[in-house]
């Protein structure tokens, strides 16, 4: 057998971290739940025995149906929870790109 050396070398990466915009991502995923939200709200006005409408009913708060209050309700709790989500996803991806990344 031939004398061999391994050579360890401790190589840094050159490239940066990956970053997700956390305002971006927020407002990303508030639109997103909002269009969602309203969407699902339409098709159980136009199509009530199906259903689909029930889960919102469920995982919201105050919401009693199909009332005005109930549908604006919706609509804000779910820019302020989708934001919420996107936001903190977000700067928890940042947060782990950084240290680990």
């Amino acid at each position: 057998m031939a004398n061999t050396v391994l050579h360890v070398h401790s190589v840094k990466s050159l490239t940066t971290p990956a970053h997700v915009s956390v305002p971006v991502l927020g407002a990303t995923l508030a639109v997103f739940a909002s269009i969602s939200f309203l969407l699902c709200m339409l098709l159980g006005f136009v199509a009530p025995e199906w259903g689909l409408h029930k889960p919102w009913l469920q995982f919201y708060l105050g919401l009693t149906g199909f009332d005005l209050r109930s549908v604006a309700l919706g609509f804000l709790q779910s820019v302020f929870f989708g934001g919420y989500a996107g936001a903190s996803i977000a700067a928890i991806f940042n947060f782990i790109s950084r240290r680990f990344g």
